[in-house]
């Protein structure tokens, strides 16, 4: 078929049309504006995404009747024979241990006072300790450490409630001290009652207990596979006078694809991240890796530290850190390469250009982290804050900063 001239006309006028946009294109990619970004400090991390369990070595306390009343906080070490609780026969018992408690506080406040009466430095060092517990309030509570939280806030109710006494003499201050200790020992005889939960071993302890203290063991660890790790299921809390965590090695097992998996290899160090419970990252190390089975494998990880944050820990999310790359953040645009292959930026000192030798550390989406190559010299060092300058014109080192 004969093409028409109409045909023709049209045909050169897309060709031109094609021709004319590319031309634009190009002018305006090696015309565009010259961007200057600051470089600063930027962190990557590989890692992978986990549901695991928690497992520990734990010894269950002993059945006890009665309403209790724990006498040490959870995750505080004790020892072999120590009392960790006291069991009392009626709720109405710990209304008595509720008045003892706040008698007591009373005689620590009168006795207080007294020493103030004698010492006036007495006050001052209060109000120093008050200040102190205001101090270690904040802190614990903005770290989320609610128990040492509530710790704190005791203590500083207690140094309040001592500088809130004020006596005209000391015998009116003694007369005072003699009452409260009767009203103490009229109170302690009316639990005489009371029964004491004793810890066997020594360890961590733990108020709280979901039935699996005795199976999820590190035994059970031992050959896991992921159908083990799939049957198990999550426990509901248990009426209990708590547990005793006998060793500071605890675990985490997780079933992970095995594609993923082959990133890890046993006795390689890692570093756990939990979504809760645990307020800092942890080392961790890979004890096993189990045969894989329908696409996944078992992993198990142990660590060392932090036991006392993991008592109450049990399923889990969380990941595991692989790689953690360290560099100043700048964009790709920026990455040259000189004359000898080596990678540069080049970066904007007042009105002038000078270029800066980099090492490349890692390379993501559209940015890079870099760092002074090794042996630069002062003043050709990347530094955080540095301007660096993006653009596809041509620079040298040491020319006046190109205008937009």
């Amino acid at each position: 078929m004969r093409s028409t001239p109409i045909f023709k006309i049209l045909s050169l006028a897309v060709l031109v049309a094609v021709v004319t946009l590319l031309g634009i294109e190009g002018y305006r990619y090696f015309h565009r504006s010259v961007s200057v970004s600051v470089a600063y400090t930027g962190q990557v991390t590989d890692s992978l995404s986990v549901t695991g369990w928690v497992v520990r070595q734990e010894t269950p306390l002993p059945d006890t009747s009665g309403t209790l009343l724990r006498q040490v906080q959870e995750g505080e070490k004790v020892h072999a024979g120590q009392a960790v609780a006291m069991a009392y026969a009626s709720k109405s018992a710990l209304e008595v241990v509720s008045r003892l408690e706040d008698t007591e506080l009373k005689l620590q406040q009168l006795q207080f006072a007294r020493s103030s009466f004698l010492d006036s430095d007495a006050a001052l060092k209060v109000d120093s300790d008050i200040s102190d517990s205001i101090l270690r309030l904040h802190i614990a509570t903005a770290d989320g450490d609610y128990a040492t939280a509530t710790q704190e806030m005791s203590a500083m109710k207690t140094a309040v409630l001592k500088r809130s006494y004020s006596y005209e003499s000391l015998e009116q201050i003694d007369q005072a001290i003699a009452q409260t200790r009767s009203d103490i020992s009229s109170l302690q005889n009316q639990l005489s009652g009371a029964t004491s939960v004793k810890t066997a071993v020594a360890g961590v302890y733990s108020g709280s207990t979901d039935g699996s203290e005795e199976t999820l063991t590190p035994d059970f660890l031992t050959d896991v596979t992921p159908a083990r790790l799939d049957a198990l299921s999550t426990g509901s809390a248990v009426k209990s006078a708590g547990k005793i965590i006998t060793d500071n090695t605890w675990y985490f097992a997780a079933n992970i694809p095995a594609q993923q998996a082959r990133e890890l290899q046993v006795g390689q160090e890692v570093t756990l991240r939990l979504s809760k419970g645990l307020q800092q990252d942890t080392p961790a190390y890979v004890q096993s890796i189990s045969a894989e089975e329908d696409g996944h494998v078992a992993v198990v990880l142990s660590c060392t530290r932090y036991i006392s944050q993991v008592t109450l820990l049990r399923h889990q999310q969380g990941e595991i850190l692989l790689r953690e790359y360290k560099g100043l953040r700048v964009p790709s645009a920026a990455l040259r390469m000189d004359e000898d292959g080596s990678l540069q930026l080049f970066c904007r000192l007042g009105a002038y250009v000078y270029s800066k030798p980099v090492d490349l550390v890692y390379r993501g989406d559209g940015f890079c982290l870099v760092r002074s190559a090794q042996g630069a010299a002062d003043e050709r060092i990347l530094r955080q804050g540095d301007l660096v300058i993006s653009t596809a014109r041509a620079l040298t080192d040491g020319m006046i900063f190109p205008d937009n």
